[in-house]
């Protein structure tokens, strides 16, 4: 039988909809916690939006997940699509919205930042482009960033310190010992001479070998002629590295262009993106990528989203854009001004046509075919999983809870994450029971369970397909207790006993039979290891702090303020047993004599004298 109050919700979006205007903008889907759900745009708001309530969507599963969670639609209006377009791509970057096509997590995905608005720039790895001048290169998901910052740091010569460079510094540190850093801190090197060396650096993260390879070679013959046979022994051994590097490049391009080969595949809820990087004429690197597509929206509304979030301001932009066929349609003159503004030249996405650029195509779309092909393996574990389990969803999302105590004392909860068999570290939440007093496994997974659900809530996340317990019949019955009361029978449950590794699941006296499905229950153990180390790793650190702060408050003159200043400074109670006197000294409100007594306690043999 329907839910009325499901149906009157329907039915009051459904006249919000309506009453859209004819116009191009931006329309949102809101949760009743005011979590955008969905951002997307339209040249007629009203014809969009209400396209959702027909009965041509509503037959999507996914569209009916979207408009059952919403409570009420904002529009923001533009002038033209364009426009649209642009505020599109800022409100999902802004919200990440589940529903939206979304670049997965893109902490996943490093890159290299070059600091060029520093009057001294150096080379660093950031997890996240922003809009600070900056320069980025990647992102790199399949290489070892720290080598070749090493490589950069040896060859190139520039800083590889985070101080505040003025010229005023009283000594170099080992690096211009060695001959890896120019020294600007003592002004040795002013802005000026150390410009080219930053451009050097620009030109090897942007596969621009050749113009390099020219200017250290002139560089060598300039510092043989000068009789400095050491630095010219430094340039022969960079134009080594470069020279090997590029031995490992494909050359297939006729032309020094820099390209990027971009090739889709579907997945169950995801785009598969393969992105083979071609610079000055050479294959130089190969990225996937994971897209959310909770929709499964077209290729056609994918791939603008795509080169949005990939293309972020800073990032390096290519003078091309391949792509399969013309996806883009009316999109392509807004995105290609928009890649140009970032470049600062044109920027052009075109569909591969000439011979070269289809056996370009055909590589990016053997990887995209690779990374399908491994997804298809994924999905077919969690397909085993659901059957096994007797689930009513697919398990993309499942949680697992783990409890740490040591007799009754310190006692916390873990809850880890994994999306598609892989953990999610962003997801991961922990918990400091605080209601039983004493060891009660049973209470406190439903205290940890309660809590949980308020915070996916507040947060507005939906609930994992799997919940699962560390434990056996005992919890899993005490945390059903907490869900039928939550969530009515709408949810999924097991538990992973410990000693005899076996699975249960509610309303079913015997373990699950796992003979011939070792995959799924090595998931399930993976899962509960994760959740375990979590648990027990946050345990230690609460009974370590507990410990210190024990001892601290017993030193003479240690207040509540104090310690919070300790805690503050600190990043770690062991930091702070293993600080230096000077670094205790440097803590706000802490005098030599107190920083003196505090030192003493943790280190009673040495004289140090304050």
């Amino acid at each position: 039988m329907p839910d009325p109050s499901s149906e009157a919700s329907f039915e009051s979006l459904k006249k919000q909809a309506l009453g859209f205007p004819d116009t191009p903008g931006v329309y949102l889907f809101k949760n009743a916690h005011e979590k955008v759900l969905y951002v997307g745009k339209a040249i007629s708001l009203k014809k969009r939006v209400s396209s959702y309530f027909n009965s041509t969507n509503q037959q999507s599963p996914k569209v009916r997940a979207l408009v059952s969670q919403a409570d009420h639609l904002e529009l923001v209006l533009t002038e033209d699509e364009n426009q649209a377009l642009l505020l599109e791509s800022n409100l999902i970057k802004k919200y990440r919205p589940r529903y939206n096509v979304v670049l997965r997590d893109d902490k996943s995905y490093p890159y290299l930042k070059l600091t060029v608005k520093e009057d001294f720039p150096r080379v660093l790895i950031s997890r996240r482009p922003v809009q600070d001048g900056s320069h980025y290169y990647g992102p790199y998901p399949n290489l070892k960033l720290r080598e070749i910052i090493k490589l950069i740091y040896r060859y190139f010569n520039i800083r590889d310190c985070n101080i505040e460079i003025d010229g005023n510094a009283e000594r170099a540190c080992l690096s211009y010992q060695i001959k890896q850093c120019p020294a600007p801190c003592i002004g040795v090197i002013d802005k000026k001479g150390y410009a080219p060396l930053v451009k050097r650096v620009q030109w090897f993260l942007e596969g621009k070998h050749d113009d390099l390879l020219d200017h250290v070679k002139g560089e060598m013959l300039k510092a043989a002629e000068r009789l400095e046979f050491e630095e010219a022994a430094k340039y022969r051994d960079l134009i080594s590295s470069i020279e090997q590097m590029q031995s490992t490049y494909a050359m297939i391009v006729p032309d020094k262009v820099d390209i990027d080969v971009m090739a889709l595949a579907f997945g169950l809820g995801k785009v598969l993106v393969s992105v083979v990087q071609v610079r000055q004429g050479k294959v130089v690197d190969h990225v996937k990528l994971v897209l959310e597509n909770e929709l499964e929206q077209p290729l056609d509304e994918v791939l603008p989203v795509l080169l949005q979030q990939y293309y972020v301001p800073g990032v390096f932009v290519p003078d091309e854009v391949l792509i399969a066929q013309d996806w883009l349609g009316d999109d392509k003159p807004a995105i290609e001004k928009l890649l140009s503004a970032n470049k600062g030249m044109p920027v052009v996405v075109r569909r591969a046509d000439e011979a070269w650029r289809l056996e370009l195509m055909e590589m990016a779309e053997k990887n995209a075919l690779s990374a399908l092909k491994d997804d298809v393996q994924q999905t077919n574990l969690l397909v085993e999983l659901k059957d096994l389990l007797n689930l009513k969803n697919l398990p993309r999302n499942i949680a697992c809870f783990d409890i740490s105590t040591l007799q009754g004392s310190f006692t916390v909860g873990s809850a880890v994450f994994f999306r598609d068999g892989a953990p999610e570290k962003s997801r991961y939440r922990k918990f400091k029971i605080k209601e039983i007093q004493g060891q009660d496994d049973f209470r406190s997974h439903q205290e940890m369970m309660k809590r949980y659900l308020k915070l996916l809530e507040r947060e507005g996340n939906p609930i994992p397909d799997l919940l699962l317990i560390d434990g056996g019949k005992g919890q899993l019955s005490a945390v059903k207790e907490v869900l039928d009361k939550e969530l009515g029978g709408n949810y999924g449950l097991a538990s992973l006993a410990k000693r005899e590794e076996e699975v249960f699941v509610p309303n079913q006296s015997e373990p699950v039979d796992f003979r011939g499905h070792l995959k799924v229950r090595h998931l399930l153990q993976r899962l509960r290891d994760e959740s375990h180390r979590f648990a027990v790793g946050y345990h230690r650190i609460i009974r370590d702090r507990q410990a210190v702060t024990s001892l601290l408050s017993e030193v003479k003159g240690i207040g509540p303020s104090r310690l919070r200043a300790l805690m503050n400074r600190f990043e770690s109670v062991k930091a702070i047993q293993e600080a230096l006197l000077e670094d205790l000294v440097a803590v706000p409100g802490f005098s030599k004599e107190l920083a003196y007594r505090l030192f003493q306690t943790f280190h009673p043999t040495k004289s140090t004298e304050p």
